[in-house]
């Protein structure tokens, strides 16, 4: 047997489907295995936000053995090893049709059927078509903080914000390794629990330790979960006593097919960090360019630009 996931979402659980017929799977495995060239042992560290790839795990040892890993992974798009990436990635979604939902689905998986499956072949199609496209050319950034002393937030003289507001926060050194070098840290812990500083192993969601989980994947609904948890949003302060207070941001790729959310967290370098879903924390765009502003780094498809928040130490104890 097979189980297969499609590695695709930053905040919501990623589409996850189990072949169990013997005969399928050998097929796909045979497949797979045509060209070894294509696959890696997981997420290439370029990969960001969007479609990355596939993972393909093997659920016993019969088809371990015709592997020859118990688990392999299928870039796509930009870090794609070939062009036959994408014809492999078919094969994979249309194994949705003949497929069962993984015995431990996320509340918030979506359903396996047609819908799904014609979902991942638009979006497989579209990071395929873009290979190669990706500007690197580097931006001219601001980071937002210039005017505040180090570990303070300091509201801008504009509109409603022009009273003279400070707020204090704390940024850690950028450590990926905490999130990276440990396969279940790396698995099971997203961009939310990223932004929070905080390793739950449950793929945190806005609002559900609160039991206020958020209803839509939109900013105002992703806002209203995270305020439930008990972040704020940037410059309504938190006291001492809730240090660590880390400034996040948060991003959605709207739609329409595509929907999901994002989390940012500004590190002490000062650049901003994150953490695609199970893939690996970075510190670089969609363009491989150092984040020094989250809301003109380049996002791929997650173009809504949400807001800024603090986290605080009752917030990160909540999550769930």
């Amino acid at each position: 047997m097979l189980r297969i996931t499609a590695d695709i979402f930053s905040g919501r659980s990623n589409p996850v489907w189990e072949v169990r017929d013997g005969a399928e799977a050998r097929a796909a495995l045979r497949a797979l295995t045509a060209d070894r060239g294509l696959l890696t042992e997981s997420a290439p560290a370029a990969s960001g936000l969007g479609f990355r790839g596939f993972q393909v795990e093997t659920l016993g040892d019969d088809h371990a053995s015709d592997l020859g890993l118990a688990s392999v992974y299928l870039p796509v798009g930009a870090t794609a090893g070939g062009a036959g990436a994408a014809d492999l990635g078919e094969r994979l979604i249309s194994l949705i049709g003949r497929s069962e939902s993984a015995g431990y689905a996320a509340e918030d998986a979506l359903p396996l059927d047609e819908s799904l499956a014609t979902f991942l072949g638009s979006q497989l199609e579209s990071v395929s078509s873009a290979t190669g496209a990706a500007s690197r050319s580097i931006r001219d950034t601001r980071s937002g903080e210039a005017t505040a002393a180090p570990g303070q937030e300091q509201a801008p003289e504009d509109g409603e914000s022009a009273a003279a507001v400070v707020c204090y926060i704390e940024r850690t050194a950028f450590n990926p390794g905490f999130w990276n070098n440990d396969a279940t840290t790396l698995r099971n812990n997203n961009c939310y629990n990223y932004a929070s500083n905080w390793r739950t192993n449950t793929f945190a969601q806005p609002g559900r330790g609160a039991g206020a989980m958020y209803t839509a994947v939109t900013c105002a609904e992703v806002t209203r979960g995270a305020l439930a948890d008990g972040m704020h949003r940037r410059f309504d302060c938190f006291p001492d006593t809730e240090a660590p207070r880390p400034l996040c941001a948060l991003v959605v790729a709207p739609g329409p097919g595509f929907i999901d959310y994002h989390w940012y967290r500004l590190q002490s370098e000062p650049f901003w960090g994150h953490k695609p879903g199970g893939t690996a924390a970075r510190n670089t765009d969609n363009s491989g360019v150092v984040i020094g502003n989250p809301e003109t780094a380049n996002r791929g498809p997650y173009t809504q630009f949400c807001g800024y928040f603090y986290g605080c130490n009752t917030q990160r104890n909540r999550i769930r």
